[in-house]
């Protein structure tokens, strides 16, 4: 890179790495809000809950990097005319790729330090997210209850013992109401917390499940003599289905056991994770491209910069809403894989074709049409305060 390339490289990192902290706090902090009812019923649980709550940063953070590089590159190339050094550059000589190599490097950052966290680091925090919420049932259920008494767990979710004593429980009922359409409640003469394959599991023996449709009343009972529950979220599981599909590494997904029961029963979800991994890095790039389509053109430090950065916001959200559509038909139906693939790749070619074109969007009816709206919202708002003003005053 030239010294220009660089200093534009610097100034694009260092905005995207601001709006990446700010984006992934925000996301953070509703995420962690949503499990807080997990210390609710053990001190071991709230001394650890930071913990847990931090292994949700890497897949929040690989989801956000794509709208970083977006956010950051917009900033950058908007400064850049609001300081008139693109005018400067232009004025020059410099060939548009001085602006444009740097923004797609970013992408190319963006999309190596996703597909690491995506192949990487995902899924292992994942793993150890589950592994602390399980840490955190186990105890409540084995230390906290007291015997005799029902205690609520979660919404919708009672627990109650007759004893316990180290990982092994006598008599322990569970009501489950958490669905609203249908009502289960288990009783087992035993329990006892079990690890298998580094995972804790709650093992019911001797005992009876309730299940009641809230729609016509009708009570099913079914008598068993081991029922094991997933300690992630007190939920049935059997076999190796309790290990998510965000847990397993890129290479279970793309050669599962065949005698996954996850895998017999529902492939496609395995399918559509491992999409998702596949094609998330490539957002970063598209985003970076389309930066560079809506903001790299020199304007002077007259004309607006925020259409820029509207339009560029209108056209990532709708690119990864598309997204999101497309890869939830992935897991019904595994033909619209292509299509997952497809998007993204189509969005970075358009992007690079109107850049080689020389594309000047400002001369699109949608952005000057961006522009007068927001010009038009400014006024409204400005003149609301003035007349807001003018009236205290006379009534002064």
């Amino acid at each position: 890179m030239t010294i220009l390339e660089r200093y534009v490289f610097r100034r694009a990192l260092g905005n995207a790495l601001g709006a990446l902290a700010a984006l992934v706090m925000i996301v953070w902090i509703v995420q962690a809000l949503s499990r807080v009812d997990i210390v609710k019923s053990t001190a071991s649980a709230a001394s650890n809950v930071f913990w847990i709550a931090l292994m949700l940063l890497p897949d929040l953070a690989a989801g956000i990097v794509p709208f970083a590089v977006l956010i950051g590159a917009i900033q950058t190339l908007n400064g850049l005319n609001a300081d008139s050094e693109r005018a400067v550059m232009a004025a020059s000589g410099a060939s548009p790729r001085v602006v444009a190599k740097p923004i797609i490097a970013l992408g190319l950052v963006g999309g190596l330090a996703i597909l690491l966290v995506s192949h990487v680091v995902g899924p292992m925090s994942s793993q150890a997210f589950r592994d602390g919420i399980r840490a955190v049932n186990a105890d409540t259920i084995t230390l906290f209850l007291q015997p005799g008494r029902f205690e609520k767990v979660q919404d919708g979710l009672e627990l109650s013992i007759g004893s316990a004593r180290g990982s092994n429980i006598r008599s322990l009922f569970i009501a489950d109401t958490r669905d609203p359409k249908v009502e289960l409640i288990y009783f087992a003469r035993e329990a006892r917390i079990a690890q298998e394959d580094g995972r804790s599991l709650l093992l019911l023996s001797d005992g009876q499940l309730h299940r009641r449709d809230a729609k016509d009343g009708s009570v099913a009972v079914v008598q068993f003599q081991s029922y094991a529950f997933d300690l992630a979220d007190l939920k049935p599981a059997s076999q190796s289905d309790w290990i998510r599909p965000s847990e397993r590494s890129t290479e279970d997904l793309i050669s599962p056991n065949p005698a996954d029961k996850l895998y017999r029963e529902n492939p496609g979800s395995l399918t559509s994770e491992l999409t998702d991994r596949m094609t998330e890095w490539l957002y970063a790039i598209a985003f970076a491209l389309w930066a560079v389509v809506v903001a790299a053109q020199p304007r002077t430090n007259r004309q607006s910069s925020s259409a820029a950065m509207t339009l560029g916001m209108i056209g990532g959200l709708g690119l990864k809403a598309l997204g999101f559509l497309v890869l939830a038909q992935v897991e019904t139906d595994a033909g619209w894989v292509i299509a997952a693939y497809l998007l993204p790749l189509a969005a970075i070619l358009l992007d690079a074709w109107l850049i080689f074109a020389d594309v000047d969007v400002t001369e699109w009816t949608v952005y000057r049409r961006s522009v007068e709206a927001m010009q038009a919202v400014g006024s409204a708002v400005a003149r609301r305060f003035d007349s807001s003003g003018g009236t205290a005053e006379a009534g002064r």
